[in-house]
């Protein structure tokens, strides 16, 4: 049979059932099974940047195959680990473009060595606020998005009753679909395409780990959000009705 190494993604044939050398990378694989997580689940040679490029690469490339792996790990750290790096990462490098845009354009403007002066000094400390932010911001609000995310899908697949396995599970679809925020680092199309994918890998997570159809791993996925804005574009209009009536009885 052929099978697919998680962490090279090279392809090669294994016949019967064991653990068997990659011949791409030696990396051990037990085949002839449900992938035991991904490479990133799986690293423990201290070769963490080429699982989470491998890792990445299968979230995004090859959803199918990849979300059959993240349900065959478990454990909660190790995705949440990577959700926490990838999120680090791309706030990081967005920030650094912000910052040097922002040098560009002011050595630009500013003509007084005074002024340049005062507004460069002010770099350490931003970058100061900026890896403050980095350390303590990011994991607090990164994790309580993720565990609302996962509560709401698991919630609805509960009600669905879709929900075959148990709620780590959820949590780890929804660590690994942040793969594609990578694509906020794209000029003006990477936030949509960032966005969308993430949706994308998402129904395919659940779909894929929970064992379920993709009709209602997408009414998990979206229906929360329709709910959502539905309620908001309710207050929205319910509040423009009260400014117009309350502009109307002052008229008359």
């Amino acid at each position: 049979m052929i099978y697919c190494c998680p962490l090279c993604n090279n392809k090669f044939r294994a016949e019967g059932r064991g653990v068997f050398l990659c011949p791409s990378c030696s990396r051990e694989l037990r085949v002839g099974a449900l992938a035991e997580g991904t490479a990133w689940d799986a690293e423990s040679q201290g070769r963490w940047v080429e699982a989470i490029v491998a890792t990445t690469k299968g979230a995004i490339a090859e959803p199918g195959m990849f979300f059959s792996q993240v349900a065959g790990g478990r454990g909660w750290v190790r995705p949440w680990a990577y959700a926490l790096i990838i999120s680090s990462l791309v706030f990081v490098i967005s920030a650094a473009y912000q910052f040097g845009f922002q040098a560009l354009a002011s050595s630009f403007e500013l003509t007084d060595p005074a002024e340049s002066l005062a507004f460069f000094s002010m770099f350490p400390i931003s970058v100061g606020a900026l890896i403050a932010f980095a350390l303590v911001g990011i994991p607090f609000g990164m994790t309580a998005g993720l565990l609302i995310q996962a509560g709401i899908y698991h919630a609805c697949l509960f009600v669905l009753g879709a929900a075959k396995r148990g709620f780590a599970d959820t949590f780890r679809v929804a660590c690994y679909s942040m793969a594609p925020q990578v694509f906020q680092l794209l000029p003006i199309i990477g936030g949509p395409l960032a966005w969308g994918w993430q949706m994308v890998l998402s129904v395919i997570g659940i779909k894929v780990v929970h064992e379920t159809t993709y009709g209602r791993s997408a009414v998990a996925v979206f229906l929360p959000m329709i709910l959502c804005c539905g309620f908001v574009t309710l207050i929205g209009v319910a509040a423009g009705g009260w400014i117009f009536a309350s502009l109307i009885s002052k008229a008359v």
